[in-house]
């Protein structure tokens, strides 16, 4: 063995940097790992938090929907579903932000004693510790309402009730009380002394094409802020490792835009657009602006400023969209994110799924929107306006006419009908008898004149000439009259007649074609008779609907509901006179469950735009008829059909064997279909409150927005 040494130093020395070095190098790694392990977790945490972002979109206007419903408010129970606690609870539930794993999942992969190592899962129990108001506000959201939380907030609304203010802080409440008032002047476009209802306000910066981002458009907003932070409920129990960011607390608004329709087409159907069901392109058609369908083909070579849905939009080939090159079939992969990156806005062919924290929703009530007596009263609710009041067009009109009566039950002639209107802000009701006048006139008639006799007449009046039963008629004369053959001819040959006269009556009982019963409206005839009987004006009394009173029996009840589609036994309802609708200073709607015959020109005198609107002319009265079908002409079909304004559809998303709904398929009196050559379409939004009738359609978009703190600075206000 060769001789040598060993130096106890230089080895103890080398050893000790050893390590010193793999010591430095574990607590790098362990550091590492608990960097990554914090940042993986802050990750979850997000992820958890945009999850239950989503959920919130779906579950705020399903609970603000069953806030307006009979029995909101019976019990404690009831209510606590309704608040905003329950709210955030269970779009915990919907994100499954409680667990990585879902408990249904486990079971299915037969994992139920699996041990998790996700230090993400978590309880997530205190409510009040992940979600609050924005500070300095107390509870769980601050609602937007009678109070400005500052800079990087929505304007407020405003309401006079207080139970409506305490109840929106617990509850999201929806309700005609909540108004653009002062608080909200400086931020919407026009005067919240004329338009506290609606206004006009910036569309938002979502892709959901119903407007383009930032276009002014007809809405009210209501809005609910809050601050969200998932990883604070373990942060606060002490829980090692769960902070998952808890000095990252976030800023949202939640709101429910109430949108009345006012794009030209808005239809709640599966649709079919450019082409009419004999297969015949759309002609003479004009459409400016956005078009909503529920789902649609469009097709015949059209072309549309924009177009949305909610399930699906099949674009023929020669179909254009918007005035740019779309760059190909906007659902094929990467042609919506090469358009945007192009021209820097975002494609206008959209879909309400494509819109992350946003959801539109349509408020459709179908059938029942024509029927008011298809619904109970409503009580116990919590909102101050209930939903069928909200939703049902029916319920919503303020003049009522109803088919009380009828000869017997094989015989529906109507021998008896209410008017019910308001006077004083009262509604009151007017019981009509149909009984027979003298000598077999209808009801209503009196003498006035012997044969060849004048008479001077003001207003309008329904007068007769005739004797024996049998007489000529003449509606709505005013003036001077001279009951003679000459004026009316002669209904009775040799024989002495007479002249009878009854004040015009704005409805009547009529045969269709000799043959079908039904009921007359002249809508320029209701102004003079409101007056006749005291009731409140046409800015009050604006609207009417027309139904069928099948909700109690009797030997003379009406036993039946109407039909839809009709039916062969089913009233028509005759519209005529209504032309000329500017004595309706607010517009005028009409509403009814029958079959409609528009038998004449409908809205064809303009009027002076409203003061102040900056509305162009020619301006005429704001009008809407709503009606399950719909036919033009009475007697006589009409040569051609001009539209005007905006269409809609109630039919829902399938109509009937999935076949889709055309729109601009018009039927005449005689139940013939018009020539596609003989219709023409002029169709454009509504872009201002004052061109709203007073029935109108009624959508809500859903969206949930980030307030980033560097960008506003909360006031909390009152």
């Amino acid at each position: 063995m060769r001789p040598g040494y060993v130096s106890y130093i230089i080895v103890l020395s080398t050893g000790l940097m050893l390590t010193m070095l793999t010591m430095s190098a574990y607590r790098q790694a362990v550091l590492s790992q608990e960097v990554q392990s914090e940042a993986q977790l802050r990750a979850d945490y997000a992820d958890k938090e945009d999850a239950v972002l989503r959920a919130l979109v779906n579950l705020v206007p399903n609970r603000a929907i069953r806030s307006m419903q009979h029995l909101s408010n019976a019990n404690s129970s009831t209510r606590r579903a309704l608040t905003w606690e329950q709210i955030f609870s269970d779009a915990l539930d919907q994100a499954n932000a409680r667990r990585s794993i879902s408990r249904p999942l486990l079971e299915s992969v037969d994992g139920e004693s699996a041990v998790v190592g996700n230090s993400g899962d978590a309880a997530l129990g205190s409510i009040g510790l992940m979600f609050d108001a924005i500070e300095p506000e107390s509870g769980f959201v601050a609602p937007g309402i009678n109070r400005s939380l500052g800079t990087g907030f929505p304007v407020p609304l405003q309401t006079a009730n207080d139970t409506v203010a305490a109840r929106d802080r617990v509850y999201p409440i929806i309700s005609r009380d909540k108004i653009f008032g002062e608080l909200a002047a400086a931020g919407v476009g026009l005067p919240v002394t004329k338009y506290s209802g609606f206004n006009v306000i910036p569309y938002p910066e979502i892709r959901f094409g119903y407007a383009a981002p930032g276009q002014p458009f007809v809405a009210k907003r209501n809005w609910w802020a809050f601050s969200m932070q998932l990883g604070e409920h373990e942060s606060l129990l002490g829980s090692f490792g769960r902070e998952g960011g808890s000095s990252n607390e976030r800023d949202f608004v939640v709101s429910i835009y109430e949108i009345p329709s006012q794009l030209a087409i808005s239809a709640e159907a599966f649709t079919k657009l450019g082409m009419h069901a004999d297969g015949t392109p759309w002609q003479n058609v004009s459409i400016e602006g956005g078009v909503y369908s529920t789902r649609a083909e469009v097709d015949g070579g059209m072309h549309i400023e924009r177009l949305s849905g909610r399930r699906g939009l099949t674009l023929g080939n020669q179909v254009t969209v918007g005035d740019r090159d779309l760059g190909g079939d906007p659902f094929e992969p990467g042609v919506r994110e090469r358009f945007e990156a192009t021209h820097g806005d975002f494609l206008p062919v959209t879909m309400a799924s494509e819109s992350g924290r946003a959801a539109f929703f349509p408020i459709n009530r179908g059938k029942a929107f024509f029927d008011r007596f298809a619904h109970a009263p409503e009580t116990d609710v919590l909102s101050s306006t209930t939903w069928n009041s909200y939703s049902v067009g029916a319920l919503q009109c303020a003049m009522r006419l109803d088919v009380t009566e009828v000869a017997s039950s094989t015989d529906p002639t109507p021998t008896a009908l209410r008017f019910q209107y308001f006077k004083g802000g009262v509604r009151e009701s007017l019981e009509l008898s149909l009984g027979n006048g003298p000598d077999g006139l209808p009801f209503g008639y009196v003498r006035i004149a012997a044969e060849n006799e004048s008479h001077v007449f003001e207003g309008l009046n329904d007068v007769a000439y005739g004797s024996e039963g049998l007489f000529h008629y003449q509606s709505g004369v005013t003036g001077t009259v001279t009951f003679n053959s000459q004026t009316f001819g002669d209904p009775n040959p040799g024989k002495p007649k007479e002249g009878y006269f009854r004040p015009s009556l704005p409805f009547e009982v009529k045969l269709l074609h000799e043959s079908k019963l039904s009921i007359a409206v002249y809508p320029e005839r209701l102004p003079g008779f409101l007056a006749a009987i005291g009731a409140d004006g046409t800015e009050v009394n604006h609207s009417l609907v027309v139904n069928v009173d099948y909700s109690t029996s009797g030997l003379n009840n009406p036993a039946y509901k109407p039909a839809i589609p009709a039916t062969e036994n089913d009233y028509g309802l005759l519209l005529s006179e209504c032309d000329d609708l500017r004595a309706f200073s607010k517009g005028f709607s009409l509403v009814t469950n029958l079959r409609l015959y528009i038998g004449d020109d409908f809205n064809i005198v303009a009027t002076t735009p409203p003061a102040g609107s900056g509305l162009a002319s020619p301006f005429y009265p704001p009008a809407s008829l709503f009606a399950p079908e719909k036919r033009y002409g009475t007697e006589y079909d009409p040569f051609r059909v001009r539209i005007s304004g905006q269409i809609g559809h109630l039919g829902g998303e399938e109509a009937a064997d999935g076949q889709p709904v055309h729109l601009l398929d018009v039927k005449m009196g005689s139940e013939e279909a018009a020539e596609a050559s003989k219709i023409n379409v002029n169709l454009q939004p509504i872009t201002h409150p004052a061109q709203l009738p007073p029935v109108t359609m009624m959508n809500w978009l859903v969206t949930v927005e980030e307030r980033r703190k560097g960008f506003y600075t909360a006031t909390g206000s009152n």
